[in-house]
């Protein structure tokens, strides 16, 4: 059972717009803890020590896990990919699955 030390203490949440208590941040009502609990509570107090004394090891590790790729990131990664293909297509057009466009007719 985790101790409900830093319980009361508030903050405004960057998230909701408004004050909220830690225990809604490492309860959120029920569901899990914050993702974001470790960015918001560092400067009040001590709260990865805490949550790591009162937490389950893995669960721990969960939350400071590194997050998975952003989209932005995600979409980056593509476009390079899409770019290196249309690169080694434009170098060797034998290997392109693609045909070049067809000059326009004359009418």
């Amino acid at each position: 059972m985790i101790r409900d030390d830093h319980d009361e203490r508030t903050i405004r949440c960057r998230r909701l717009g408004h004050a909220v208590t830690f225990l809604y941040c490492r309860t959120q009502e029920g569901r899990s803890l914050c993702p974001r609990i470790l960015d918001c509570w560092w400067e009040v107090f001590d709260v990865r020590a805490f949550l790591e004394d009162n937490l389950p090891p893995e669960e721990f590790q969960k939350l400071t896990a590194p997050p998975p790729a952003s989209k932005v990131a995600s979409l980056l990664d593509l476009i390079e990919q899409a770019e290196s293909r249309k690169r080694t297509a434009e170098d060797d057009p034998a290997a392109s699955d693609e045909k070049p466009p067809s000059a326009p007719s004359e009418a």
